[in-house]
């Protein structure tokens, strides 16, 4: 339950893009992850600061974004985002007594300290490879929008899922341009939850010849 809430504002923002566009999906995907803050706050009786740097990203980017009509910002979101994460979770391998991992998870897992440091190590650089992967494909399309721009008079600041490309000087790269946004989109929605699902059977395939040993 808590792995498809995490991703419900990334699954909105999706839908929205798909049916309205850009600008649009990043006012639902706001009031979706401020919806999500408020559900865990209801079952857990606080605010999770996961949720909190998340909303605060999203918030200040997204609104750069809206305000400029510029989707390099809230693109860039989400590599800022995972090595935030990522060096949250190798940071505290050596400050504090505990590793964050252990801290939100040893009430329900009893698990050697090395074990927590692996998986920290695993978490942090898986973390890290997904900010790469959406680097990748935020370099493909911003760097096709920039040619289209600057190949036409076309104003930078519409909505690339608005233009028809077939009425346009540049079909070739107004097409590229609309396709290596939706790349990115797709990447955001199914390529993070792939890869954060597989580092979720890395850890149980980790954890799991400690919890039989209890057993």
């Amino acid at each position: 339950m808590k792995f498809l809430l995490d991703f419900f504002p990334i699954a909105l923002f999706f839908i929205v893009y798909k049916t309205m566009g850009l600008y649009a999906a990043i006012y639902a995907m706001i009031g979706a992850t401020a919806l999500q803050m408020l559900i865990a706050r209801y079952q857990t009786g606080k605010f999770e600061n996961t949720h909190l740097i998340t909303f605060g990203l999203l918030v200040v980017l997204g609104g750069v974004t809206l305000a400029l009509r510029d989707p390099a910002f809230l693109m860039w979101k989400v590599s800022v985002l995972y090595v935030v994460f990522a060096s949250v979770l190798i940071v505290s391998i050596w400050i504090g007594k505990k590793p964050l991992l252990e801290r939100m998870l040893g009430k329900e897992l009893d698990l050697p300290k090395a074990v927590w440091q692996q998986m920290s190590w695993i978490w942090g650089l898986g973390f890290v490879g997904i900010a790469l992967v959406n680097a990748y494909y935020v370099n493909l399309a911003l760097a096709a929008r920039e040619l289209l721009f600057s190949s036409t008079e076309l104003d930078p600041k519409i909505e690339l899922t608005e233009l028809d490309c077939a009425t346009t000087t540049m079909q070739d790269l107004c097409l590229v341009a609309q396709q290596t946004e939706e790349s990115w989109v797709n990447f955001k929605l199914f390529g993070t939850m792939g890869l954060t699902f597989i580092l979720i059977i890395i850890t149980v395939i980790m954890i799991s010849k400690y919890t039989k040993q209890e057993q």
